[in-house]
């Protein structure tokens, strides 16, 4: 048997913001699953299996042997929104119907933090695929499978009956609160009207696609188009029970643009109803008359039938949904590049490698000198998600001339690694360049660490800690993200630009997960990624920098340079009129030499 995760207990955090900021405890568990069911009879036979390898690929089976022949079954998928919930809270379920002449089985799959989509949807169809393979032990006959999916679990389960294909086809398809629309559940919670419920929802779907829609890439549209249940509906899809309540949190209207979709392809068996209340997924099953019809329902769509000679063919997929997104080398992030002429005849400029992943790529811009000279690491900006460190190339050409050996640094984006692998990567670079100082005339005992937005954000995280001065004299940025909480709460305000939910997105994805005091993995992390959490006496001087309306505002510099002057750490604040950002400010000439200066005066 497979132990159940155990449950989490959060403790008490500190806060991300000053003053305080309450985030609203979200949904619980209890509320997303059936409520125990009262039972008749005992089931002859429960078993567990596992489908694949990975310790989620598992399911549970419940199952009567029949006094003759096969009979028919049914998979449960749990909700959770594709990152929580576990079969076992659907045990009472399983042997309700199993009881009622029913092998069923509830299946566990990955999360969206394990893998990212289609992942959890093959996980569906590979289960599928093996309770039939599998038939025999249960008695079951392998035509007559229907499928029970609650909230994400039920996106999955729509999935299975419009995109599914051979082994994977199942007979009827029942969505408890169905988020059949992954894109729509997004785009309905841009801000704090919605509940805290929907703006998970919003958060996790960006974490499945492992993208944001906003950046109008292709691979990510496409993406988010894949995991919407309707763009699959053809003729031929199974029939569908599609319930809601009248307040579900996931409400009717997802049930309604599948049923709509499937009748312009000809589907006609396909019925979304509406009860009243607040249950939202399992939650509806406490009702028993719906229960009962449920099972009248699925009976109706599983009764014998000769076996059907027809191949289905493969459904058409854009490559890109399975291959790895390729991020943009440029990003609006970046802003105006300083132009600069070209490197001179005895600059060098040569690219190395400093770690094993191919993110893990530094270029070095440098002099050789009889003597030792000060050194720069360059942080490029780009959300965490994008960008390149080709970004500072004219910049860096610029420190050159002004006696640095300078270094622009490539790390793992956000959809490559979660927090805290950027950090970890800008440390492990800035020890290579230490180690080989001597390569470049530099001297290791003079580096300071510039950071241009999402870069500034990871500088100044690696200048905290009380341990900075190990790895810096110096830090400076420009429009640093110093608190990514203060982003995603910006990103969720009613008028907040695309700039601001893109960084929004942008940090959740970094987190792997929404800020929730309930959950203390989760919001541990929130807080390391908050640079001034960690200020104190050892960090490095800072020189922080923003325009007046930057959409990373003064306040994410004013709050860290507080923090580090209480803990008797110099830090410098300027803020300039405009609304440049990032790049875009070093492209000021009055900006870049007020950066040159204080570096010079601070290596």
């Amino acid at each position: 048997m497979i132990t159940p995760l155990a449950e989490r207990r959060a403790p008490a955090m500190r806060k991300l913001l000053r003053p305080a900021v309450l985030v609203t405890g979200l949904l619980g568990a209890s509320a997303l699953v059936p409520l125990a069911i009262s039972q008749a009879a005992a089931v002859e036979n429960t078993r567990t299996y596992r489908y694949g390898s990975h310790a989620r690929q598992a399911l549970d089976a419940y199952w009567n042997s029949p006094g003759k022949g096969t009979q028919p079954g049914i998979v449960i998928v749990h909700g959770g929104f594709w990152n929580a919930g576990r079969r076992g809270e659907w045990k009472s379920t399983a042997e309700w119907y199993a009881q009622r002449g029913f092998a069923v089985f509830t299946v566990d799959h990955r999360y969206n933090t394990d893998a990212t989509w289609p992942a959890p949807r093959d996980d569906l169809y590979r289960a599928i695929t093996w309770i039939k393979d599998h038939s025999g032990t249960f008695r079951l006959d392998r035509d007559r499978l229907a499928v029970i999916g609650a909230q994400a679990g039920g996106h999955l389960a729509t999935q299975a009956g419009t995109h599914a294909t051979g082994a994977a086809r199942v007979r009827a398809v029942v969505g408890l609160s169905a988020i059949t629309s992954p894109d729509r559940a997004y785009d309905t919670a841009q801000t704090t009207a919605a509940s805290a419920t929907r703006r998970k929802m919003r958060d996790q779907s960006v974490i499945l696609a492992d993208c944001t829609p906003l950046d109008g890439e292709r691979h990510c549209l496409t993406r988010f188009r894949n995991m919407d249940s309707a763009t699959h509906a053809s003729a031929g899809d199974s029939p569908m029970l599609l319930v809601h309540s009248s307040h579900d949190v996931i409400p009717a209207a997802h049930g309604n643009l599948l049923k709509e979709a499937l009748a312009d392809a000809g589907v006609r068996d396909v019925t979304v109803r509406t009860v009243g209340g607040s249950a939202s997924g399992g939650g509806l099953l406490s009702d028993s008359g719906l229960r009962t019809q449920i099972l009248t329902w699925i009976r109706a769509r599983t009764q014998a039938r000769a076996a059907s000679a027809t191949t289905d063919a493969p459904p058409t997929e854009d490559a890109s949904v399975r291959t790895e997104r390729v991020p943009s080398r440029t990003s609006d992030d970046d802003g105006t590049t300083v132009s600069t002429p070209k490197t001179a005849a005895a600059q060098r400029e040569r690219t190395y490698s400093y770690g094993p992943h191919p993110r893990h790529r530094l270029t070095a811009y440098y002099v050789k000198r009889s003597t030792k000279q000060p050194a720069v690491v360059l942080v490029h900006g780009g959300y965490w998600y994008e960008g390149d460190k080709s970004s500072f190339t004219d910049f860096a050409r610029h420190l050159v001339r002004k006696g640095y050996a300078v270094f622009a640094v490539n790390y793992r984006l956000n959809t490559q690694a979660g927090w805290q692998a950027q950090r970890q990567d800008l440390y492990q670079a800035t020890q290579w360049v230490k180690s080989h100082a001597a390569a470049f005339s530099a001297n290791p005992r003079r580096v300071v660490l510039v950071g241009s937005s999402a870069g500034g954000h990871l500088a100044t995280n690696l200048g905290v800690h009380s341990t900075g001065t190990r790895y810096a004299k110096a830090v400076a940025a420009v429009s640093p993200v110093a608190n990514p909480y203060r982003a995603y709460q910006e990103g969720q305000e009613r008028g907040a630009t695309v700039y601001h939910r893109k960084l929004r997105d942008a940090a959740v994805l970094l987190a792997r997960c929404t800020p929730d005091r309930d959950d203390a993995a989760c919001w541990s992390r929130w807080i390391d990624m908050v640079s001034f959490q960690h200020a104190g006496r050892g960090d490095t001087p800072m020189l922080l920098i923003h325009s007046r309306h930057d959409f990373v505002p003064p306040a994410h510099g004013a709050q860290l340079c507080q923090a580090l002057r209480a803990g008797s750490v110099g830090c410098a604040q300027h803020v300039v009129a405009g609304d440049e950002h990032g790049m875009g400010l070093l492209a000021r000439p009055a900006v870049r030499d007020r950066l040159v200066k204080w570096i010079k005066a601070h290596d």
